[in-house]
Parts: C-alpha cells; sequence; structure tokens
C-alpha cells in the first residue's frame, strides 16, 4: 500500500503471481549457488525427493509486503518518504528418505532510506515499492544460502571440483 502523508491509503499495490515469481528467483538464487534444481509441478504426498533427485526442497511464501509512506516534509529531492518491503518464507530441505535436515523461516527485508550511521543520513537508494520488495525477495532467497543449518545439510566439496557445466554436475539434486 502506498500512504499520502495524511496516513489515508493512496494506492494499493498488487503483485501478479507472486509464487511464480519467487519460485524464479529461488531456482536461480540456487543455481547460483552450484545446485541443480529441478522444478516441481507440486509436492510429493510422501514428502520425499524424485527419484532422480538427493534432496526436496519446499517454501512457503508466508508474507510479501511493502509500504510506502509519505511524511510531511519536503527536501531538494522530492516529498519524504519511508517504504519497508519484506518476504518471509517458511523452508524445509528433506533427505531421500523423507527425514526433514533443515526447516525454518527466513526473511529479507529492506528498509527505505537505509538507516542512519552516526550522523550521516541517507537518501533513499530504491523509490519504487516494486524496487524495495525485489531486493526483500533477493534477501529472502540469498539469505537461505547463509543458513549454517542449510548449508551444514547438503555435502560440500572442494571449489576445484566444480564442474563447469551444469550438464556434467555431480551437486546435489533439488
Amino acid at each position: 500500500m502506498i500512504y499520502a502523508a495524511d496516513g489515508a491509503a493512496q494506492a494499493p499495490l498488487v503483485v501478479a503471481d507472486a509464487a511464480h515469481t519467487f519460485n524464479d528467483a529461488l531456482l536461480r538464487g540456487l543455481a547460483d549457488a552450484g545446485l541443480v534444481p529441478m522444478p516441481l509441478d507440486s509436492n510429493p504426498s510422501d514428502g520425499k525427493p524424485p527419484a532422480d533427485s538427493d534432496f526436496i526442497l519446499t517454501s512457503a511464501l508466508e508474507r510479501l509486503v511493502v509500504n510506502k509512506r509519505f511524511g510531511t516534509s519536503e527536501t531538494v529531492h522530492g516529498q519524504y518518504f519511508t517504504m519497508n518491503a519484506v518476504v518471509r518464507v517458511k523452508y524445509e530441505l528433506r533427505n531421500r528418505a523423507g527425514a526433514v535436515l533443515y526447516a525454518d523461516q527466513v526473511s529479507g527485508v529492506e528498509n527505505e532510506p537505509p538507516n542512519p550511521v552516526g550522523a550521516e543520513v541517507f537518501l533513499p537508494l530504491e523509490t519504487e515499492p516494486g524496487e524495495s520488495l525485489s531486493v526483500a525477495l533477493s534477501r529472502a532467497v540469498g539469505l537461505l544460502m547463509l543458513q549454517p543449518g542449510f548449508r551444514a545439510a547438503l555435502p560440500m566439496r572442494p571449489v576445484g571440483a566444480t564442474p563447469a557445466s551444469p550438464a556434467t554436475s555431480q551437486s546435489p539434486h533439488f
């Protein structure tokens, strides 16, 4: 939602097919992390990965929100505003036996303008709600790769062993 300076709702914001957008970002993030994701049309009823996969990662998009609130102050750049975007996802990683190896919620957050550091005040980096939401979405995906429990559940190998092409990959399949 976008709110006017008096607090009144000014314009609703709608994301078309948020689940599809999130899934695309997640697949890209997993591939960028060196994994070989294979999207499924639906979750298997037994919770186990398909026969040709080592793991199954399920996700539930629990919260997707962005609010832009205009203030009464004016700057040389226009009317002052704050913006907050949050994307919260519940992830669950299972092995071939269906045992849960990792489960947690991850939140990607973007606040505009950035918080002051000392006496320094920053101007907003993103001015459009879609941009701010995109940053929060990227963080919700990227933070999964940084979670110690998620990383510990996956087999690791030396960087030199990383294949040049996914076609010849021995990376875990999702």
